[in-house]
C-alpha cells in the first residue's frame, strides 16, 4: 500500500472511530440488502447499532433505523417485504424480535416474551420467524418464565449450585437451570410456540446462535445441533430433525463429531453440515452431505488440505441448483469466500481476502453480497452480480484483492477518514521456522519507514493456539497502530495456526511453546539478519495463547527488552479452573494426575527461575476462559523475584477489552511500558 502522508498516525481514538459492518441479508429479487452498522462514542463510553440499506447496484443507500441503540441481525423476509431484527427498545427488559417495511417507517415489536429472543431466520412462507430463547424448561407459560426471572433476580441468595461439567462460558454462568430453546413466532399476531416444550432437547450451552439450526426450504422441519451431553461443551453432538407437522424426530449420527451449522438444499432431498472431530481442537472440520431420508453422511472434497471453516465458522449455503456449496475458509493468512461442487476434489475461491467475513445470496443465485476486511481496512460491504457457477467456470473471481474488481462493486461508503491517515507498508511472508518448515508471517512496517535504518521490532503474537493471524483490520491488537509507534510488527503463524494442513495444526499438541518460540525466534533471526531491526530493541506481546507464549519466552530467552502479556496462561495446573477444561488433555497430552511432570513441563510458571524481563500483566476479572488469576501469579512471581511489571486489572471487562475507554487506557499502558525499555 502506498501511504498517504496527509493526517496524524493511527490511534486508538481512530480504530474506535471507525464504523463496524455486520452480517449482510440480500433480498430475494437481489437487489436490496440489509446491515447492522455501529458506531462508538468515546466520550459516552457507548455504542449504538442500526439498520443500514443498499442498492446492489451500488447507487442508493439510506439509514432504516434510528430508535433504539441496539438494532441487530437483520433478516429480509422470502417475499421481500419486510425485514426483521432484534432489538431492547423502550420498555423491553430484553431483545424482543421487531418487524419493519424496507421502504421505510417505524418498526413494530411483534414478540413480548419475557426471556427475550436473538439468533432469527424466516420461515419460507415468510409468515414465521424462528428464534432462539433461554428458559427454563420445567416452566409452561411465559408468565412462569418472568415470575421465576423476578424471583431470582431479587433474591437475597445470588449463591450458584453446580453439579455438571461445564458451568461458565467465556463471561457468563450457564448453571442457573435455563436452556437454549427454539421457538417458532407467528409474525402477525406475535404468538411465540417453544417447539422443544415438553422435550429433553436443547441448542448447545455454548453461545448458540444461527448456525446451530435449520428451516427446510417448504418450512415443515427444522433441524439443530443437538448435544449428547448438553452439559459438556465440546461432547459430540447429532442432528435432530422434527417434522413440524407430526411433532415426530429423527435423530442423524455422524460418530465422535461436534457438528456445526446445518443447511437444507433447496430441493430438500439434503443437508450440508460442518462436523469436526471430537478430539479437537487439532483436526480439521469436515463439511459433510447428508441423505436426508437415509440419514447417510459423505465428507466432501475429502482432500482438500484446510479446514472447512475455523471452530464452526464457515457458515456454508447451497447454490441455488444446488449442485455446489459456498463457504468461508481459512487459507495461510486470508479467508476466501469459496465455491465447491460437489463432486469436486477441492473448492475454487471467488472471492479472493483479505479476510472475507460473511455473505448472503439472492433467491436466483445471480447477486452474492458480502463483508471484506484487510490489515489495510476495516471489513467492507460489497455485491458481486456475476453468478457463482460462472465465476469458477470462467477462473475469475470478484472482490478483494485477487479478484476481477470489474465483477464486484463495494456499496458502502464508510470510514472515509482512514483515507487520510497514513499506513505503513506489510507484506505476507514465508520464512524458515522450526525444523526449517516454512512458516508464514505478516511484517508491518512503520510509515516513512526508512530502509537505511534500523527498528525496533514488536512481535504480536495471536492466541488459539489453534487460531492464526488474519490479512484483516484488528480493533484490539492492530499492526498499523503498533507500527505507528514506529515499530517494525511481525505477526507469526506458527506451528498449531489455523489455515494451514492438518499436520501443521496439530504438530504443537501434547508438546507446547517449544515449535512456537523456535518459529518466533527464526522470524526474529531473519529480520535482525536482514538489518530490518535492531537486536538490542526486541519486544513482544501477545493475548490468550499469544500470553502464554510471552510468559514461555520469559523462561526461554533474555535478548526481548520488554513484554507485554494479556489474558495470558501462566500455569496449567491452575488453569484448570477455566470454562474449557475438558480441553486441556488434548492441548497437553495428557490430565494432570496422569503425568504431571509432562503437564509442567508445558507451563511458563515451571521455568519462572529464568524470568528476568520486564512484563506488563493485563487482564480482566470477567475473563473465564483464562480466569484472571492467572495474571496475578504471573505478576506476583515477578515481583517476588524483583523484576519490573505492571498490573492493569479491569474489573468490567472479559476475556477481551470492550469497552472504549478502556480500550484507551490499553493502548497507553501498552505503548508507555514499550517505551521505558
Amino acid at each position: 500500500m502506498k501511504a498517504n502522508q496527509a493526517g496524524k498516525h493511527l490511534t486508538v481514538e481512530h480504530l474506535w472511530q471507525c464504523e463496524r459492518i455486520g452480517t449482510p441479508s440480500v433480498s430475494s429479487d437481489g437487489q436490496w440488502v440489509v446491515v447492522d452498522q455501529t458506531t462508538y462514542s468515546m466520550e459516552t463510553n457507548e455504542s449504538a447499532t442500526q439498520l443500514w440499506l443498499y442498492s446492489t447496484d451500488g447507487k442508493a443507500r439510506k439509514q432504516l433505523t434510528s430508535a433504539g441503540k441496539k438494532n441487530t441481525a437483520p433478516q429480509w423476509s422470502p417475499d421481500g417485504k419486510l425485514v426483521a431484527f432484534c432489538a431492547k427498545r423502550d420498555g423491553d427488559e430484553e431483545p424482543q424480535l421487531y418487524v419493519i417495511a424496507p421502504d421505510g417507517g417505524e418498526a413494530r415489536r411483534v414478540t413480548t416474551l419475557s426471556t427475550g429472543v436473538g439468533s432469527i431466520k424466516w420461515f419460507p412462507d415468510s409468515k414465521r420467524v424462528a428464534a432462539i430463547s433461554w428458559v427454563w424448561p420445567d416452566l409452561k407459560t411465559d408468565a412462569q418464565q418472568a415470575k421465576r426471572k423476578k424471583e431470582k433476580k431479587d433474591s437475597k441468595v445470588q449463591a450458584k449450585v453446580v453439579e455438571a461439567d461445564n458451568y461458565r462460558y467465556w463471561d457468563s454462568w450457564i448453571c442457573d437451570g435455563t436452556r437454549p430453546h427454539l421457538f417458532e413466532i407467528n409474525v402477525a399476531s406475535g404468538a411465540a410456540k417453544d417447539l422443544f416444550a415438553g422435550k429433553p432437547w436443547s441448542l448447545p450451552l455454548g453461545d448458540p446462535g444461527s448456525n446451530d439450526y435449520a428451516i427446510s426450504s417448504d418450512g415443515t422441519e427444522v433441524a439443530w445441533v443437538q448435544q449428547k451431553d448438553v452439559t459438556r461443551l465440546i461432547d459430540p453432538s447429532t442432528l435432530t430433525l422434527l417434522s413440524l407437522k407430526s411433532r415426530k424426530t429423527r435423530t442423524v449420527d455422524l460418530g465422535k463429531m461436534w457438528l456445526a451449522s446445518p443447511v437444507y438444499s433447496h430441493d430438500g432431498t439434503r443437508l450440508a453440515v460442518l462436523a469436526t472431530p471430537d478430539d479437537a481442537p487439532s483436526k480439521h472440520t469436515r463439511l459433510m452431505l447428508v441423505d436426508r431420508k437415509s440419514g447417510k453422511a459423505a465428507r466432501l472434497a475429502a482432500k482438500w488440505s484446510r479446514s472447512v471453516g475455523t471452530y464452526g465458522s464457515a457458515n456454508p449455503a447451497w447454490t441455488a441448483d444446488d449442485s455446489a456449496i459456498l463457504f468461508c475458509a481459512e487459507d495461510s493468512g486470508v479467508q476466501h469466500l469459496w465455491y465447491l461442487p460437489l463432486a469436486a476434489e477441492q473448492p475454487t475461491a471467488i472471492v479472493k481476502g483479505g479476510h472475507v467475513m460473511a455473505f448472503s445470496q439472492s433467491k436466483d443465485g445471480t447477486t452474492t453480497v458480502y463483508t471484506h476486511g484487510s490489515i489495510d481496512h476495516p471489513a467492507r460491504l460489497s455485491a458481486m452480480a456475476l453468478p457463482a457457477t460462472a465465476a469458477s467456470a470462467s477462473g475469475r473471481g470478484g472482490g478483494g484483492e485477487g479478484g476481477a474488481k470489474e465483477q464486484s462493486r463495494r456499496l458502502d461508503r464508510t470510514n472515509a477518514f482512514l483515507e487520510k491517515v497514513p499506513l505503513g507498508q506489510w507484506q505476507s511472508r514465508t520464512f524458515k521456522g522450526w525444523n526449517n518448515e516454512p512458516v508464514q508471517a505478516f511484517v508491518c512496517y512503520p510509515p516513512n519507514y526508512d530502509k537505511k535504518k534500523k527498528y525496533p521490532l514488536l512481535h504480536s503474537i495471536h492466541g488459539g493456539p489453534h487460531a492464526a493471524h488474519m490479512d484483516t483490520w484488528h480493533y484490539r491488537w492492530n499492526v498499523h497502530a503498533f507500527a505507528a509507534q514506529g515499530y517494525v510488527v511481525a505477526a507469526v503463524n506458527y506451528h498449531g495456526s489455523s489455515g494451514f494442513d492438518e499436520r501443521f495444526l496439530g504438530i504443537i499438541d501434547g508438546d507446547l511453546g517449544h515449535r512456537e518460540l523456535a518459529d518466533t525466534e527464526a522470524v526474529t533471526d531473519a529480520l535482525i539478519k536482514e538489518g530490518v531491526v535492531d537486536k538490542n530493541k526486541l519486544y513482544a506481546a501477545g493475548g490468550s495463547y499469544g500470553g502464554y507464549m510471552v510468559a514461555w519466552m520469559n523462561g526461554h530467552t533474555d535478548r526481548y527488552k520488554a513484554y507485554v502479556c494479556h489474558a495470558g496462561v501462566y500455569n496449567w495446573v491452575s488453569q484448570f479452573g477455566d470454562d474449557g477444561y475438558l480441553w486441556l488433555n488434548h492441548e497437553l497430552g495428557c490430565w494432570p494426575w496422569e503425568d504431571l511432570g509432562k503437564y509442567q513441563s508445558q507451563s511458563p510458571h515451571a521455568f519462572s527461575q529464568n524470568f528476568k524481563t520486564p512484563t506488563l500483566v493485563i487482564h480482566g476479572e470477567l475473563d473465564y476462559r483464562v480466569p484472571y488469576y492467572e495474571g496475578l501469579e504471573y505478576y506476583n512471581t515477578l515481583r517476588a523475584k524483583g523484576i519490573p511489571s505492571r498490573l492493569v486489572v479491569y474489573p468490567d471487562e472479559n476475556h477481551w477489552i470492550l469497552k472504549p475507554q478502556n480500550s484507551r487506557l490499553w493502548y497507553r499502558e501498552f505503548f508507555a511500558w514499550l517505551k521505558r525499555f
